[in-house]
Protein backbone atom coordinates (compact mmCIF):
# COMPACT_ATOMS: atom_id res chain seq x y z
CA UNK A 1 0.00 0.00 0.00
CA UNK A 2 2.66 2.78 0.82
CA UNK A 3 4.00 1.50 -2.94
CA UNK A 4 0.88 2.36 -4.60
CA UNK A 5 0.62 5.77 -2.57
CA UNK A 6 4.08 6.66 -3.74
CA UNK A 7 3.13 6.07 -7.29
CA UNK A 8 0.44 7.92 -7.11
CA UNK A 9 1.74 10.84 -5.55
CA UNK A 10 4.79 10.42 -8.54
CA UNK A 11 2.28 10.69 -11.18
CA UNK A 12 0.18 13.68 -10.20
CA UNK A 13 4.05 15.24 -9.56
CA UNK A 14 5.02 14.03 -13.11
CA UNK A 15 1.84 15.55 -14.58
CA UNK A 16 1.84 19.03 -13.05
CA UNK A 17 5.41 19.24 -14.44
CA UNK A 18 4.23 18.39 -17.77
CA UNK A 19 1.49 20.83 -17.78
CA UNK A 20 4.14 23.64 -16.32
CA UNK A 21 6.42 23.07 -19.26
CA UNK A 22 3.49 23.16 -21.97
CA UNK A 23 5.09 20.28 -23.23
CA UNK A 24 8.20 22.23 -24.95
CA UNK A 25 11.64 22.18 -25.07
CA UNK A 26 12.96 24.97 -23.23
CA UNK A 27 14.62 23.74 -20.70
CA UNK A 28 13.31 24.99 -18.16
CA UNK A 29 11.91 23.44 -15.03
CA UNK A 30 9.32 25.08 -13.61
CA UNK A 31 7.78 23.80 -9.70
CA UNK A 32 4.38 23.72 -8.62
CA UNK A 33 3.26 26.88 -6.22
CA UNK A 34 1.84 25.43 -2.81
CA UNK A 35 0.15 27.82 -1.44
CA UNK A 36 0.86 28.71 2.39
CA UNK A 37 -1.91 28.82 4.88
CA UNK A 38 -1.76 32.47 6.61
CA UNK A 39 -1.11 32.09 10.40
CA UNK A 40 -3.72 31.26 12.78
CA UNK A 41 -5.92 34.50 13.68
CA UNK A 42 -4.84 35.64 17.46
CA UNK A 43 -7.23 37.65 19.08
CA UNK A 44 -5.93 41.07 19.84
CA UNK A 45 -4.97 41.49 23.67
CA UNK A 46 -7.88 43.03 26.69
CA UNK A 47 -7.84 46.22 27.51
CA UNK A 48 -6.55 47.23 30.59
CA UNK A 49 -9.26 46.96 33.02
CA UNK A 50 -11.02 50.18 34.08
CA UNK A 51 -10.19 50.83 37.93
CA UNK A 52 -12.91 52.47 39.79
CA UNK A 53 -13.41 55.90 40.85
CA UNK A 54 -13.12 56.83 44.44
CA UNK A 55 -14.77 59.99 46.85
CA UNK A 56 -13.61 60.34 49.95
CA UNK A 57 -14.36 62.72 52.70
CA UNK A 58 -16.27 64.03 55.73
CA UNK A 59 -19.87 64.88 57.00
CA UNK A 60 -19.91 67.59 59.84
CA UNK A 61 -22.95 69.29 61.61
CA UNK A 62 -23.06 72.66 60.08
CA UNK A 63 -23.99 74.50 63.53
CA UNK A 64 -21.86 72.63 65.93
CA UNK A 65 -18.70 71.59 63.39
CA UNK A 66 -18.82 68.06 65.11
CA UNK A 67 -18.70 65.01 62.98
CA UNK A 68 -21.46 63.41 61.66
CA UNK A 69 -22.02 60.00 61.95
CA UNK A 70 -23.87 57.14 60.23
CA UNK A 71 -25.03 59.32 57.03
CA UNK A 72 -26.25 57.08 53.88
CA UNK A 73 -23.72 58.70 51.10
CA UNK A 74 -24.47 56.77 48.09
CA UNK A 75 -24.18 57.70 44.34
CA UNK A 76 -26.30 55.45 41.60
CA UNK A 77 -24.28 52.76 42.02
CA UNK A 78 -22.17 52.71 44.88
CA UNK A 79 -23.26 53.66 49.09
CA UNK A 80 -21.61 53.58 52.52
CA UNK A 81 -22.04 54.74 55.64
CA UNK A 82 -20.28 57.75 57.30
CA UNK A 83 -18.28 56.71 60.76
CA UNK A 84 -18.53 58.35 64.39
CA UNK A 85 -16.42 61.20 63.35
CA UNK A 86 -17.94 61.73 59.85
CA UNK A 87 -15.49 60.42 57.68
CA UNK A 88 -15.92 57.98 54.93
CA UNK A 89 -14.99 56.72 51.70
CA UNK A 90 -16.82 56.10 48.56
CA UNK A 91 -15.49 53.11 45.92
CA UNK A 92 -16.57 51.06 43.40
CA UNK A 93 -17.73 54.36 41.59
CA UNK A 94 -18.17 54.19 37.87
CA UNK A 95 -15.43 56.89 36.09
CA UNK A 96 -17.87 59.61 34.43
CA UNK A 97 -17.70 63.11 33.61
CA UNK A 98 -19.27 63.87 37.12
CA UNK A 99 -21.01 62.00 39.85
CA UNK A 100 -23.99 62.95 42.55
CA UNK A 101 -24.17 62.19 45.88
CA UNK A 102 -26.52 61.98 47.80
CA UNK A 103 -26.55 62.96 51.88
CA UNK A 104 -29.37 61.40 54.20
CA UNK A 105 -29.72 60.83 57.51
CA UNK A 106 -32.64 61.04 60.32
CA UNK A 107 -33.19 64.51 61.67
CA UNK A 108 -30.54 66.24 58.75
CA UNK A 109 -31.44 67.94 55.52
CA UNK A 110 -30.47 65.56 53.04
CA UNK A 111 -27.49 66.92 51.35
CA UNK A 112 -26.54 66.78 47.41
CA UNK A 113 -22.95 67.23 45.49
CA UNK A 114 -21.83 66.69 42.08
CA UNK A 115 -18.20 66.29 41.83
CA UNK A 116 -15.55 67.26 39.21
CA UNK A 117 -14.66 65.33 36.92
CA UNK A 118 -13.97 61.58 37.64
CA UNK A 119 -13.51 59.68 34.19
CA UNK A 120 -10.11 58.63 34.22
CA UNK A 121 -9.35 55.26 35.62
CA UNK A 122 -8.79 55.07 39.19
CA UNK A 123 -9.95 58.77 39.30
CA UNK A 124 -10.26 60.44 42.93
CA UNK A 125 -11.44 63.71 44.58
CA UNK A 126 -12.43 64.63 47.85
CA UNK A 127 -16.17 66.20 49.32
CA UNK A 128 -16.46 67.43 52.86
CA UNK A 129 -20.31 68.01 53.35
CA UNK A 130 -21.72 70.17 55.99
CA UNK A 131 -25.16 69.17 56.97
CA UNK A 132 -28.19 71.00 59.00
CA UNK A 133 -29.69 69.62 61.51
CA UNK A 134 -33.28 69.82 61.55
CA UNK A 135 -34.74 73.20 62.84
CA UNK A 136 -38.56 72.08 63.54
CA UNK A 137 -40.24 68.71 63.85
CA UNK A 138 -44.16 69.74 64.42
CA UNK A 139 -46.84 67.44 64.33
CA UNK A 140 -50.14 68.54 63.72
CA UNK A 141 -53.79 67.61 62.13
CA UNK A 142 -53.95 67.60 58.87
CA UNK A 143 -57.52 68.22 58.42
CA UNK A 144 -56.64 71.85 59.46
CA UNK A 145 -54.89 74.80 58.66
CA UNK A 146 -51.86 75.02 60.38
CA UNK A 147 -48.91 77.04 60.14
CA UNK A 148 -45.17 75.79 61.17
CA UNK A 149 -42.85 78.89 62.45
CA UNK A 150 -39.14 78.37 62.61
CA UNK A 151 -38.92 80.09 66.14
CA UNK A 152 -36.29 83.00 66.21
CA UNK A 153 -36.09 83.57 62.21
CA UNK A 154 -39.01 84.57 59.89
CA UNK A 155 -39.16 81.11 57.93
CA UNK A 156 -42.54 79.73 57.30
CA UNK A 157 -44.74 76.98 55.93
CA UNK A 158 -48.27 77.92 55.48
CA UNK A 159 -50.60 75.07 55.10
CA UNK A 160 -54.08 75.26 53.75
CA UNK A 161 -56.35 72.56 55.68
CA UNK A 162 -56.74 68.90 54.07
CA UNK A 163 -53.84 69.70 51.77
CA UNK A 164 -50.92 66.75 52.42
CA UNK A 165 -51.29 63.15 50.18
CA UNK A 166 -49.15 60.52 49.87
CA UNK A 167 -47.88 59.35 46.79
CA UNK A 168 -50.51 57.28 45.64
CA UNK A 169 -53.55 60.23 45.85
CA UNK A 170 -54.63 58.40 49.50
CA UNK A 171 -55.06 60.61 52.80
CA UNK A 172 -52.66 60.84 55.10
CA UNK A 173 -52.89 58.16 58.02
CA UNK A 174 -53.05 59.81 61.60
CA UNK A 175 -51.32 63.10 62.57
CA UNK A 176 -48.73 64.58 60.37
CA UNK A 177 -45.02 65.42 61.39
CA UNK A 178 -43.21 68.29 59.48
CA UNK A 179 -39.85 69.10 59.57
CA UNK A 180 -38.88 72.75 58.19
CA UNK A 181 -35.44 74.35 58.52
CA UNK A 182 -34.24 77.80 56.77
CA UNK A 183 -31.12 77.18 55.39
CA UNK A 184 -28.87 80.50 55.58
CA UNK A 185 -25.99 80.56 52.43
CA UNK A 186 -24.27 83.50 53.21
CA UNK A 187 -23.01 82.01 56.47
CA UNK A 188 -21.40 78.93 54.88
CA UNK A 189 -22.13 79.29 50.89
CA UNK A 190 -21.75 74.97 51.28
CA UNK A 191 -25.13 74.27 53.47
CA UNK A 192 -26.36 74.64 50.31
CA UNK A 193 -27.91 71.57 48.47
CA UNK A 194 -26.09 71.29 44.72
CA UNK A 195 -23.58 73.35 42.98
CA UNK A 196 -25.28 76.64 42.60
CA UNK A 197 -26.59 75.76 39.40
CA UNK A 198 -30.09 75.96 37.41
CA UNK A 199 -31.73 74.16 34.44
CA UNK A 200 -31.87 76.05 31.73
CA UNK A 201 -32.82 75.66 28.00
CA UNK A 202 -29.10 75.44 26.70
CA UNK A 203 -27.88 73.09 30.01
CA UNK A 204 -27.15 75.11 33.15
CA UNK A 205 -26.53 77.96 34.38
CA UNK A 206 -25.31 79.89 37.95
CA UNK A 207 -27.21 81.09 40.34
CA UNK A 208 -27.01 83.23 43.76
CA UNK A 209 -28.91 82.90 46.57
CA UNK A 210 -30.80 84.93 49.00
CA UNK A 211 -31.91 82.28 51.11
CA UNK A 212 -33.32 78.65 50.70
CA UNK A 213 -36.06 76.59 52.97
CA UNK A 214 -36.09 72.78 53.00
CA UNK A 215 -39.57 71.87 54.42
CA UNK A 216 -40.77 67.92 54.00
CA UNK A 217 -43.85 65.74 55.86
CA UNK A 218 -44.35 62.53 56.92
CA UNK A 219 -47.92 60.76 58.30
CA UNK A 220 -47.81 58.04 61.57
CA UNK A 221 -47.03 55.46 59.53
CA UNK A 222 -44.14 57.07 57.92
CA UNK A 223 -45.24 57.53 54.58
CA UNK A 224 -43.97 60.52 52.77
CA UNK A 225 -46.48 63.56 51.95
CA UNK A 226 -46.92 66.52 49.71
CA UNK A 227 -49.04 68.66 48.26
CA UNK A 228 -52.85 67.07 46.51
CA UNK A 229 -53.38 67.87 43.11
CA UNK A 230 -54.63 71.11 43.02
CA UNK A 231 -53.19 72.38 46.00
CA UNK A 232 -50.43 75.38 47.11
CA UNK A 233 -48.73 76.85 50.00
CA UNK A 234 -47.46 79.73 51.11
CA UNK A 235 -43.48 79.40 51.96
CA UNK A 236 -41.75 82.17 53.57
CA UNK A 237 -37.45 82.15 53.39
CA UNK A 238 -35.47 84.15 55.98
CA UNK A 239 -33.09 86.07 53.67
CA UNK A 240 -29.68 85.06 53.48
CA UNK A 241 -27.26 87.01 51.03
CA UNK A 242 -23.80 88.57 50.64
CA UNK A 243 -25.39 91.74 48.81
CA UNK A 244 -25.44 95.24 49.91
CA UNK A 245 -29.24 94.97 49.15
CA UNK A 246 -31.71 92.51 48.92
CA UNK A 247 -33.92 92.39 45.70
CA UNK A 248 -37.62 93.23 45.95
CA UNK A 249 -38.66 90.21 44.09
CA UNK A 250 -36.46 87.01 43.09
CA UNK A 251 -37.52 83.93 41.21
CA UNK A 252 -38.39 80.68 43.79
CA UNK A 253 -35.91 77.76 42.62
CA UNK A 254 -36.29 73.65 43.77
CA UNK A 255 -33.82 71.33 43.44
CA UNK A 256 -34.00 68.50 41.49
CA UNK A 257 -32.34 65.28 43.48
CA UNK A 258 -31.79 63.57 40.07
CA UNK A 259 -30.62 65.92 38.15
CA UNK A 260 -28.65 67.85 41.07
CA UNK A 261 -29.59 71.25 39.25
CA UNK A 262 -32.07 73.87 40.85
CA UNK A 263 -35.71 74.31 38.71
CA UNK A 264 -37.34 77.71 38.31
CA UNK A 265 -41.03 77.64 39.37
CA UNK A 266 -42.27 80.82 40.94
CA UNK A 267 -41.74 83.50 42.21
CA UNK A 268 -41.33 85.23 45.87
CA UNK A 269 -41.22 88.74 47.25
CA UNK A 270 -39.85 90.80 49.50
CA UNK A 271 -41.80 91.45 52.86
CA UNK A 272 -41.51 92.99 56.50
CA UNK A 273 -39.32 95.55 57.80
CA UNK A 274 -35.57 95.01 58.20
CA UNK A 275 -34.06 92.98 60.42
CA UNK A 276 -37.88 91.20 59.94
CA UNK A 277 -37.78 90.44 56.45
CA UNK A 278 -38.50 87.52 54.34
CA UNK A 279 -39.31 86.38 50.80
CA UNK A 280 -42.67 84.99 50.52
CA UNK A 281 -44.10 82.58 47.85
CA UNK A 282 -46.22 80.34 46.70
CA UNK A 283 -45.63 76.25 45.96
CA UNK A 284 -47.46 73.55 44.70
CA UNK A 285 -44.97 70.89 46.20
CA UNK A 286 -42.74 70.32 48.60
CA UNK A 287 -38.53 69.76 48.46
CA UNK A 288 -35.71 72.31 49.49
CA UNK A 289 -36.96 76.01 47.75
CA UNK A 290 -34.46 78.72 46.99
CA UNK A 291 -34.78 82.50 46.41
CA UNK A 292 -32.23 82.70 43.56
CA UNK A 293 -31.44 84.75 40.72
CA UNK A 294 -29.74 83.46 37.41
CA UNK A 295 -26.29 85.73 37.24
CA UNK A 296 -24.42 87.39 34.30
CA UNK A 297 -21.10 86.22 34.20
CA UNK A 298 -17.24 86.74 33.24
CA UNK A 299 -14.43 84.30 33.28
CA UNK A 300 -11.27 84.54 36.36
CA UNK A 301 -8.80 83.08 33.75
CA UNK A 302 -5.50 82.05 35.08
CA UNK A 303 -2.96 78.46 35.86
CA UNK A 304 -2.32 76.64 38.79
CA UNK A 305 1.21 75.72 39.48
CA UNK A 306 2.80 73.45 42.27
CA UNK A 307 5.60 75.44 45.29
CA UNK A 308 8.75 73.73 42.31
CA UNK A 309 6.59 76.22 39.58
CA UNK A 310 5.27 73.55 37.64
CA UNK A 311 2.07 73.35 36.31
CA UNK A 312 -0.65 70.96 37.79
CA UNK A 313 -3.51 69.59 35.75
CA UNK A 314 -6.74 68.44 37.40
CA UNK A 315 -6.82 70.87 40.36
CA UNK A 316 -10.29 71.80 41.28
CA UNK A 317 -10.49 75.64 41.21
CA UNK A 318 -13.48 77.64 42.86
CA UNK A 319 -14.76 81.26 43.01
CA UNK A 320 -16.93 82.49 45.84
CA UNK A 321 -18.17 85.34 45.87
CA UNK A 322 -17.38 87.88 48.55
CA UNK A 323 -20.44 90.30 47.35
CA UNK A 324 -22.77 87.72 46.37
CA UNK A 325 -23.93 84.38 47.84
CA UNK A 326 -22.71 82.02 45.59
CA UNK A 327 -19.98 79.75 43.76
CA UNK A 328 -18.48 78.30 40.52
CA UNK A 329 -15.90 75.33 39.77
CA UNK A 330 -13.42 74.47 37.20
CA UNK A 331 -10.63 71.89 36.43
CA UNK A 332 -7.30 73.03 35.16
CA UNK A 333 -6.35 71.44 32.01
CA UNK A 334 -3.17 69.92 30.45
CA UNK A 335 -1.64 72.92 30.88
CA UNK A 336 -3.12 74.16 34.58
CA UNK A 337 -4.68 76.68 32.96
CA UNK A 338 -8.70 77.41 34.33
CA UNK A 339 -11.32 79.49 33.21
CA UNK A 340 -13.72 79.42 36.00
CA UNK A 341 -17.03 81.77 35.89
CA UNK A 342 -18.04 84.37 38.12
CA UNK A 343 -20.79 87.51 39.09
CA UNK A 344 -20.12 90.35 36.53
CA UNK A 345 -19.04 93.43 38.62
CA UNK A 346 -18.52 91.85 41.73
CA UNK A 347 -16.03 90.64 44.23
CA UNK A 348 -14.68 87.60 44.98
CA UNK A 349 -12.18 84.95 46.18
CA UNK A 350 -10.27 82.35 44.04
CA UNK A 351 -8.74 78.99 45.44
CA UNK A 352 -7.52 75.69 44.07
CA UNK A 353 -7.03 72.49 45.51
CA UNK A 354 -5.90 68.69 44.74
CA UNK A 355 -6.83 65.84 47.44
CA UNK A 356 -3.97 67.08 49.44
CA UNK A 357 -2.60 70.49 48.59
CA UNK A 358 -4.75 74.04 48.70
CA UNK A 359 -3.02 77.32 47.20
CA UNK A 360 -3.32 80.54 48.07
CA UNK A 361 -6.67 82.51 48.12
CA UNK A 362 -6.71 85.68 46.43
CA UNK A 363 -9.60 88.23 46.13
CA UNK A 364 -10.67 90.34 43.10
CA UNK A 365 -12.40 92.89 41.84
CA UNK A 366 -14.85 91.86 38.56
CA UNK A 367 -15.94 94.69 36.45
CA UNK A 368 -17.64 93.81 32.74
CA UNK A 369 -14.90 92.18 31.00
CA UNK A 370 -13.53 88.81 31.56
CA UNK A 371 -10.25 89.05 34.72
CA UNK A 372 -6.93 87.39 33.75
CA UNK A 373 -5.11 86.57 37.56
CA UNK A 374 -1.32 88.07 37.78
CA UNK A 375 0.72 84.99 38.40
CA UNK A 376 -0.66 81.81 38.76
CA UNK A 377 -2.37 80.12 42.14
CA UNK A 378 0.36 78.36 43.94
CA UNK A 379 -0.27 75.35 45.32
CA UNK A 380 1.61 74.99 48.92
CA UNK A 381 3.60 71.74 50.35
CA UNK A 382 2.03 72.77 53.90
CA UNK A 383 -1.30 72.61 52.47
CA UNK A 384 -2.76 74.33 55.11
CA UNK A 385 -5.54 77.20 55.48
CA UNK A 386 -8.33 78.32 57.83
CA UNK A 387 -11.15 79.62 56.19
CA UNK A 388 -13.54 81.76 58.76
CA UNK A 389 -16.95 83.04 57.66
CA UNK A 390 -19.87 84.65 59.88
CA UNK A 391 -23.70 85.82 59.84
CA UNK A 392 -24.59 89.63 59.29
CA UNK A 393 -23.84 90.70 62.55
CA UNK A 394 -21.29 91.45 64.22
CA UNK A 395 -19.91 93.37 61.18
CA UNK A 396 -16.37 92.75 61.79
CA UNK A 397 -14.42 89.91 62.92
CA UNK A 398 -10.56 89.29 62.22
CA UNK A 399 -8.48 86.48 62.00
CA UNK A 400 -5.05 86.30 63.90
CA UNK A 401 -2.37 84.27 63.15
CA UNK A 402 0.58 83.67 65.90
CA UNK A 403 3.73 82.81 63.52
CA UNK A 404 6.27 80.65 63.90
CA UNK A 405 8.80 83.25 65.46
CA UNK A 406 8.54 85.22 68.37
CA UNK A 407 6.20 88.59 67.38
CA UNK A 408 5.16 87.22 64.02
CA UNK A 409 1.56 88.02 64.01
CA UNK A 410 -0.91 87.98 60.70
CA UNK A 411 -3.92 90.23 61.07
CA UNK A 412 -5.40 93.36 58.87
CA UNK A 413 -2.59 95.44 59.21
CA UNK A 414 -0.05 92.54 58.72
CA UNK A 415 -1.30 90.51 55.76
CA UNK A 416 2.20 88.21 56.24
CA UNK A 417 3.87 86.52 53.06
CA UNK A 418 3.83 83.46 51.42
CA UNK A 419 7.49 84.17 49.57
CA UNK A 420 9.30 84.64 52.57
CA UNK A 421 8.90 84.45 56.85
CA UNK A 422 6.23 84.10 58.22
CA UNK A 423 5.11 82.08 54.90
CA UNK A 424 1.20 83.10 55.97
CA UNK A 425 -0.84 85.07 54.02
CA UNK A 426 -4.11 86.88 54.92
CA UNK A 427 -6.13 87.41 51.79
CA UNK A 428 -8.57 90.13 52.58
CA UNK A 429 -10.04 91.91 55.75
CA UNK A 430 -13.54 91.83 55.14
CA UNK A 431 -15.08 94.29 57.58
CA UNK A 432 -18.65 94.01 56.24
CA UNK A 433 -20.37 91.06 57.51
CA UNK A 434 -20.37 87.43 56.38
CA UNK A 435 -16.41 87.33 54.95
CA UNK A 436 -15.03 84.78 54.42
CA UNK A 437 -11.22 85.37 55.47
CA UNK A 438 -8.88 83.04 54.21
CA UNK A 439 -5.32 82.53 56.23
CA UNK A 440 -3.06 80.50 53.92
CA UNK A 441 0.04 78.95 54.99
CA UNK A 442 2.89 78.81 52.54
CA UNK A 443 5.55 76.54 54.88
CA UNK A 444 5.16 75.58 57.88
CA UNK A 445 8.25 75.24 60.46
CA UNK A 446 9.70 72.29 62.36
CA UNK A 447 8.27 72.04 66.07
CA UNK A 448 7.21 75.02 66.77
CA UNK A 449 3.34 76.33 67.97
CA UNK A 450 0.94 78.01 66.10
CA UNK A 451 -1.84 79.50 67.29
CA UNK A 452 -5.20 81.26 66.09
CA UNK A 453 -7.62 83.54 67.18
CA UNK A 454 -10.84 85.43 66.24
CA UNK A 455 -11.33 89.02 67.38
CA UNK A 456 -14.55 90.53 67.83
CA UNK A 457 -13.33 93.84 66.33
CA UNK A 458 -16.90 95.26 66.08
CA UNK A 459 -17.39 95.17 69.95
CA UNK A 460 -20.92 94.39 69.30
CA UNK A 461 -22.68 91.31 71.60
CA UNK A 462 -26.29 91.26 69.82
CA UNK A 463 -25.51 89.06 68.94
CA UNK A 464 -21.58 88.34 69.36
CA UNK A 465 -19.76 85.39 67.76
CA UNK A 466 -22.35 82.65 68.92
CA UNK A 467 -25.08 83.81 67.84
CA UNK A 468 -23.57 85.04 64.35
CA UNK A 469 -22.70 82.75 63.90
CA UNK A 470 -18.90 82.25 63.21
CA UNK A 471 -17.62 79.20 61.69
CA UNK A 472 -14.38 78.09 61.00
CA UNK A 473 -12.80 75.85 58.82
CA UNK A 474 -9.35 74.28 58.52
CA UNK A 475 -7.95 72.40 56.10
CA UNK A 476 -4.61 70.27 56.56
CA UNK A 477 -3.75 68.43 53.95
CA UNK A 478 -6.67 67.47 52.99
CA UNK A 479 -8.51 66.46 56.41
CA UNK A 480 -11.04 68.87 57.49
CA UNK A 481 -11.74 70.46 60.71
CA UNK A 482 -14.51 72.68 61.64
CA UNK A 483 -15.37 74.60 64.43
CA UNK A 484 -17.85 76.51 65.67
CA UNK A 485 -18.06 79.52 68.78
CA UNK A 486 -18.00 77.29 72.40
CA UNK A 487 -20.37 78.45 75.36
CA UNK A 488 -18.85 81.12 77.68
CA UNK A 489 -19.04 83.96 75.31
CA UNK A 490 -19.67 87.33 77.09
CA UNK A 491 -19.29 91.17 76.52
CA UNK A 492 -16.05 90.86 78.22
CA UNK A 493 -14.87 88.39 75.74
CA UNK A 494 -14.24 89.54 72.63
CA UNK A 495 -11.22 86.86 71.72
CA UNK A 496 -12.11 83.56 70.79
CA UNK A 497 -8.89 81.00 70.97
CA UNK A 498 -9.76 78.56 68.23
CA UNK A 499 -6.81 76.29 68.19
CA UNK A 500 -3.57 75.53 68.10
CA UNK A 501 -1.46 74.21 65.33
CA UNK A 502 1.55 72.46 66.11
CA UNK A 503 4.32 70.81 64.31
CA UNK A 504 6.91 67.81 64.29
CA UNK A 505 10.55 67.73 63.06
CA UNK A 506 8.73 66.90 59.56
CA UNK A 507 6.74 69.85 59.70
CA UNK A 508 4.04 67.47 59.78
CA UNK A 509 0.86 69.62 61.36
CA UNK A 510 -1.43 68.54 63.96
CA UNK A 511 -4.69 70.63 64.76
CA UNK A 512 -5.21 71.05 68.59
CA UNK A 513 -8.87 71.87 69.97
CA UNK A 514 -8.82 74.92 72.56
CA UNK A 515 -11.97 76.57 72.25
CA UNK A 516 -11.85 79.01 74.68
CA UNK A 517 -13.08 83.04 74.72
CA UNK A 518 -10.62 85.45 76.37
CA UNK A 519 -10.65 88.92 77.15
CA UNK A 520 -7.35 89.50 75.98
CA UNK A 521 -5.43 87.65 73.45
CA UNK A 522 -3.48 84.26 74.53
CA UNK A 523 0.46 84.41 75.09
CA UNK A 524 2.57 83.32 71.94
CA UNK A 525 4.60 79.93 72.51
CA UNK A 526 7.00 80.47 70.26
CA UNK A 527 9.57 83.00 71.89
CA UNK A 528 12.74 83.21 69.46
CA UNK A 529 13.01 83.65 66.38
CA UNK A 530 15.38 80.52 65.11
CA UNK A 531 12.21 78.87 63.25
CA UNK A 532 13.42 76.62 60.85
CA UNK A 533 10.75 75.82 57.92
CA UNK A 534 11.08 72.86 55.62
CA UNK A 535 11.06 73.22 52.36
Amino acid sequence: MKFKLWAATAAVLGALTVAACGGGGSGEVYYPIIPVPPPPEQNPPPPPPVEKAKVTGRVTNAISGEGVGQVTVSTGSSSTVTAADGSYTLTEIAPAASVLLSFAKAGMVPQSRATAALSGSGSSTVINIPMLPVAVTETFDPQTAHDIVVPGSTAMVRLRANSLRRADGSAPTGPVTARVTPIAPASDVNVMPGNYLAGTDGGSAPIESFGALDASFVDADGAPLNLAAGMDATVRIAPSSRADELPPSVPLFHYDTVSGLWVQEGTATLQGTAPSQYYEGTVTHFTTWNADQIYNTVRINGCVQNAAGERVSGALVASEGKSYTGMATALTNANGEFSVQAKRTSAAFVIASTATEISNAPTVSIGDADFALDGCLTLTRSAVSVKLTWGALPLDLDSYTFGANANELVYFENKGSLTEAPFIGLDVDDRFSFGPEVTTFAKLAKNRTYRFVVHNYSGTFDPGQTGSPARIEVANRGAQSIFAPPAGETSSTPIWHVFDLTTDANCQATVVPVQQFLADPPAPVNTDNDAQYCN
